[in-house]
């Protein structure tokens, strides 16, 4: 499946996340920490630097990578939340990429996060060519 496809549906998915008023930003990251694709709210933005986005992406796709080492033990990383003062951030691992969502804060990340899990799993389980899957 070519790559405009593929990007066709990250777009499709974000879509339906953003139309949860409480979701500021999806992104999408290869596991090396590359932004692959990203949405915002209309009129907000992640309001961090190009430098610093980066070392987030990183962080992100490393939690996610640190915790596979559990997960033999206590089962699969569902995904990792991070409150913060001015945002919550999830990043969910997915189709050997990390989806990362940026939500106000105080929102119920439960609810957003198992969304984003069921939106992405419906549109892009059958979609991504076997060798993008985990």
């Amino acid at each position: 499946m070519s790559t405009q496809i593929i990007s066709k549906l990250f777009d499709y998915a974000c879509d339906i996340l953003l139309t949860n008023k409480a979701v500021r930003y999806v992104g999408i990251l290869d596991n090396m920490g590359n932004l692959l694709f990203d949405k915002e709210q209309n009129g907000i933005t992640l309001s961090i630097s190009d430098s610093k986005s980066r070392s987030l992406y990183i962080k992100s796709v490393l939690s996610v990578l640190f915790e596979k080492e559990f997960d033999e033990q206590v089962g699969l990383l569902k995904y990792n939340v991070s409150h913060r003062r001015k945002i919550t951030m999830i990043s969910i691992p997915m189709f050997n990429h990390v989806i990362m969502i940026s939500t106000e804060p105080n929102e119920n990340c439960d609810v957003i996060a198992n969304s984003a899990i069921l939106i992405f799993e419906k549109i892009l389980k059958n979609e991504i060519p076997n060798q993008m899957k985990i």
